[in-house]
């Protein structure tokens, strides 16, 4: 096996060409091999010139996992995940093949779009302090298991984020799940049905739970349910919103990429300013005071510049959709489109290896030890958002003792904090100041060579 040969696990996003990074194309570029399954190669046609592809069949995830370790004898390879590698995607059986043959330092997981922000986005969703992210196969995990951790989130009044709602031969797992949202009382909550985000046939309807329940027609596979968030009219045209990503121009969208290139005034905070200016041409503004006066003032002068016959952008770090200052522009009758990025999450799940063992949790803020205990015994991974030193300490004797977790703030920035560890390990962390993301990695995971790998239940069905 060549020493300089890599394995990229890579998330090339929700389909559009625009929604994936520049890091990704990159890294397919830089690969000999390009492994994948059918459907997500034929979306990057014109990436795949002067490369060896190999299709895979939907199902062969362990198969395709396998191959992609075994060309590493003759070069790089890139293996594709649509959306983001780590949700529902190819980082964890990639990453538990490829560390019986492979260092961990020549594998390298790509971090992308998910579907979910890409939808939220398009519609106008917002998620300003949690997010429960659920897949309502239960070909990989029970459906006692689904069930709990929806009833769970549900009570909490969390919005939710569906996968894999409905197939031909599984058609009623996405009514028992709405069913218990309303018997939660949350039948009168909005709900977005996106169908082939990003890509041709896109359509996006407004709905409620209630409604679906008499009416899920055409929801299946390709479709992504969104019930909850704060919704706003993003109709297209106005200010952009961009997501910039975690800081490294790599990690932008090629539309990003292109919206601020040729805006004319981009606004934002100046470390994300700071870490995007070499690729802005016209005025930039960050504003004084404090952050929420900041943020106001941005709002004015992008609706000056956008009168004065302008095109500005406001940025947001992450994906805007994600706890984000998007939250304070969304909703306000003013005309607005929202341009998703790679989130907070992603890239530390990323730079983790494969923490997600399957549904997951987003959280802001300080958390209750009750509640992070009652979401981790429920089976979700959960990722802790804006959390300071002394929250990640105050946690500790919540999780399940020697838990994988990671602690990661300013990631591709300088002075960028990331470190791997037990659940009991952080209580013991030195840490100053907040703004930190809190990794806390799935049922049955573990640190292996400095990553955490947790399976994501490919062993109830093949022999891995």
């Amino acid at each position: 096996m060549p020493s300089e040969s890599k394995l990229s696990i890579v998330g090339i996003g929700p389909g559009n060409p625009g929604c994936m990074t520049l890091r990704a194309r990159r890294a397919i570029g830089d690969a000999d091999f390009v492994v994948g399954y059918r459907t997500y190669l034929d979306l990057i046609p014109s990436l795949l010139k002067d490369k060896k592809v190999f299709p895979g069949r939907m199902g062969g995830e362990v198969e395709r996992a396998r191959l992609a370790v075994e060309l590493l004898d003759e070069g790089s390879v890139a293996l594709i995940s649509s959306g983001d590698p780590n949700v529902y995607g190819m980082a964890s059986i990639a990453i538990e093949v490829a560390l019986s043959a492979v260092d961990p330092s020549r594998i390298e997981v790509v971090p992308g779009v998910t579907a979910f922000s890409a939808a939220a986005c398009r519609a106008g969703v917002v998620f300003r302090e949690s997010l429960a992210v659920v897949s309502l196969s239960d070909l990989l995990t029970p459906w006692d298991e689904i069930r709990r951790r929806i009833w769970l989130a549900a009570s909490m009044g969390m919005p939710l984020a569906l996968y894999n709602p409905r197939s031909y031969r599984r058609d009623w797992q996405l009514c028992e799940a709405l069913e218990m949202l309303k018997d939660s009382g949350r039948g009168g909550d909005e709900a977005i049905i996106a169908r082939n985000v990003s890509r041709d046939g896109e359509s996006i309807r407004r709905s409620t739970v209630d409604e679906t329940l008499l009416d899920a027609g055409g929801i299946d596979m390709l479709t992504l349910l969104i019930i909850g968030g704060v919704q706003g009219d993003v109709s297209g045209g106005g200010i952009s919103i961009a997501g910039v990503g975690p800081g490294s121009v790599e990690n932008l969208t090629y539309e990003v990429v292109d919206t601020v290139s040729s805006a004319t005034l981009v606004l934002g905070a100046e470390m994300h300013l700071e870490c995007i200016k070499d690729i802005i041409d016209g005025e930039m503004f960050v504003g004084t005071g404090s952050r929420e006066e900041r943020q106001v003032q941005r709002l004015e002068r992008a609706m000056r510049e956008l009168q004065n016959g302008g095109s500005p952008v406001i940025t947001v770090g992450g994906d805007p959709s994600i706890f984000s200052a998007a939250g304070r522009y969304v909703g306000l009758e003013r005309p607005l489109r929202m341009l998703p990025g790679v989130s907070a999450f992603s890239a530390a799940a990323a730079r983790a290896g494969a923490p997600i063992s399957n549904d997951f949790v987003l959280l802001s803020g300080p958390v209750s030890p009750d509640r992070l205990s009652s979401l981790v015994d429920a089976g979700f991974s959960v990722f802790l958002y804006n959390a300071g030193g002394d929250d990640i300490r105050s946690i500790s004797d919540s999780l399940p003792e020697s838990r994988p977790c990671a602690v990661a703030r300013d990631l591709t920035r300088q002075n960028e904090i990331f470190v791997v560890c037990t659940s009991s390990e952080l209580g013991d962390m030195k840490l100053d100041g907040s703004r930190y993301t809190v990794v806390v990695s799935g049922p049955g995971s573990r640190i292996r060579d400095g990553m955490i790998v947790a399976s994501r239940g490919y062993e109830r069905k093949y022999c891995v």
